[in-house]
């Protein structure tokens, strides 16, 4: 019903925004004399004890809740309204002193109550354990503890027969409990922004409501015995807690105020399981019990909303660690292509400018020769694109059998004029009669010339610089090994040699070990490094022989 009467005006809907047009501030204004009023008027009717004080009252948190939702404009109406409920109720005992000492109390109460909550970042959601521990303290302290002493003092010096001292803390407890009830639902349904969805299917919530009001009205409908309906009043409780864990924040509040009013209103009325003490013991007995509900469905919900949030946070970061690992292969996988299409390009630009010279000294027999090498190129290159692709996506390469001599043969060709340019001296160990290897040609021909580029790096300052490549069967596979007689790796790059960007050479990349180590072990095989005792490295590849599957 709240939601509802709620729902039919067009207010602001969030905690810190404040009313604006005049037309917004009077439909407000009106809203808040109207439930202070009608809160006061069922508090009096319902609760009051012999002296006819209310033993619960409502009106300080729809004060409250409105103060903080739509700011403090309110306040004037506020006013009115406490002014109302006085003249209404007290007009013949109250003195006009003492009424506007009390409208003055209730409107610093209400006032630093709303300013407290807005300065101290409460949640209007209740998605944090310390937004309830705020509404109790802040509800307590301020808009309940000066409401109450208000309220004292015009019954202590209205009654003569009543103290202060005796008077404040049952005023006391009568604004915090009707605060509790109220101010949730008010400041949720208008408040706040969550939007998580019902847990549980629209039967169940139907049926969930039934049975607690159901189990509610049987406790305090006068009918059953007090040994059965003082312990049957503690059923409310794992409802309240289905709730708080199941459904939206503002259908648990509203359970709570429903689940309050009707146990309110019995013990009100002399019935149920709390009202054999007296009315004033009963009513705050029954206080005591309707504040541990509320604050069990509030802390509930509010450890539910920290996890979810929690979740959701760790959701994000992993997808923000998703993004980020996808830009960066993204960025590895245009470097590597960078890198690996280098070689195959640059080879093309030779035998296009030596295509060209040749053409201009009509030597056209030659002219065949590179035009030949040219188109192998450009074949070479659109395949390293198409494997480099499969290779990005998780694809295994295609194997064939292929003879180690034909796998060094292409390398060999394609880097001639870079040796010749080098004056690199290449010595090749490799017997015609090794066992053929089920391999991606492409790929580990693709291997073997950067394995060759580095070493013609590493004895590019040397002056008899030497490259041997050598061949042999062992433990059932091929071993195929790039040695020079260079500088070496510096032992402290041996750990991470293979890693993606893992370069000490000037201009390097670092890119060139990491995607030959993958490629090989897309074959099954290994790639491994070892710095040679006289001087130099050794890297070498294992492959497993035709007919043996090495990939996993």
């Amino acid at each position: 019903m709240t939601a509802a009467l709620l729902s039919r005006f067009q207010l602001p809907r969030h905690s810190l925004e404040r009313v604006q047009s005049p037309g917004q501030l009077a439909t407000c204004s009106l809203m808040l004399i109207a439930m202070h009023y009608s809160v006061g008027w069922w508090g009096m009717v319902f609760t009051p004890d012999s002296h006819g004080i209310p033993l619960v009252w409502p009106s300080t948190g729809v004060g409250l809740a409105f103060v903080y939702l739509y700011g403090y404009r309110l306040l004037p109406a506020l006013g009115i309204a406490t002014a109302l409920v006085l003249w209404r109720f007290s007009g013949d005992m109250m003195q006009i002193t003492e009424a506007a000492g009390v409208i003055v109390a209730t409107l610093m109460g209400v006032g630093v109550g709303a300013f407290a909550l807005r300065k101290l970042n409460f949640s209007p959601g209740f998605e944090r354990v310390r937004d309830v521990a705020l509404l109790y303290i802040v509800g307590g302290l301020s808009a309940s503890g000066l409401a109450a002493t208000a309220g004292a003092w015009s019954v202590a010096v209205s009654m003569e027969e009543l103290r202060f001292t005796d008077t404040w803390w049952l005023c006391w407890v009568a604004d915090l409990m009707g605060l509790l009830l109220v101010a949730p639902v008010l400041i949720t349904w208008r408040a706040s922004a969550s939007t998580r969805s019902l847990e549980i299917s629209r039967p169940a919530l139907v049926t969930l409501t039934a049975v607690l009001i159901a189990v509610t009205g049987l406790v305090y409908s006068g009918t059953l015995d007090t040994s059965i309906a003082m312990p049957l009043s503690y059923a409310v409780f794992p409802l309240i807690m289905l709730s708080a864990l199941r459904c939206p924040i503002q259908v648990t509040t509203t359970l709570m105020l429903v689940v309050g009013a009707i146990a309110l209103s019995g013990t009100g009325w002399g019935v149920g399981p709390f009202a054999d003490a007296g009315l004033p013991r009963s009513l705050l007995s029954l206080n005591a019990q309707l504040a541990l509900l509320v604050l069990t469905g509030l802390v509930l919900w509010a450890l539910r909303a920290q996890r979810e949030s929690a979740e959701a946070r760790a959701r994000q970061h992993l997808d923000e660690l998703a993004r980020a690992g996808r830009l960066s292969t993204l960025g590895e996988l245009s470097a590597s292509l960078a890198h690996e299409l280098n070689q195959p390009l640059c080879a093309l630009t030779s035998y296009t400018h030596a295509s060209r010279r040749l053409f201009k000294l009509e030597r056209f027999d030659e002219l065949g020769d590179a035009l030949v090498r040219l188109d192998a190129s450009a074949h070479r290159t659109a395949e390293t694109v198409r494997q480099m692709r499969a290779f990005a996506s998780g694809v295994l390469p295609e194997t064939v059998p292929v003879a180690p001599a034909e796998l060094i043969r292409p390398v060999l060709d394609l880097l001639e004029l870079d040796f010749k340019r080098r004056h690199v001296r290449v010595q090749i160990d490799l017997s015609e009669s090794l066992p053929r290897v089920m391999a991606a040609p492409v790929q580990i021909e693709q291997v073997l010339i950067n394995l060759l580029k580095n070493a013609m790096d590493a004895i590019e300052l040397q002056a008899h610089g030497r490259i041997e490549i050598a061949g042999q069967v062992a433990n059932g596979q091929l071993e195929i090994s790039v040695s020079d007689n260079g500088t070496g790796i510096p032992p402290e790059r041996l750990a991470n040699l293979f890693d993606s960007f893992a370069t000490w050479k000037s201009g390097g990349v670092g890119l060139g070990l990491s995607i030959s180590r993958s490629l090989v072990e897309g074959h099954g095989g290994q790639l491994t490094a070892v710095n040679l005792a006289g001087g130099g490295a050794r890297f070498q590849i294992t492959l497993p022989l035709e007919g043996v599957d090495g990939r996993r």
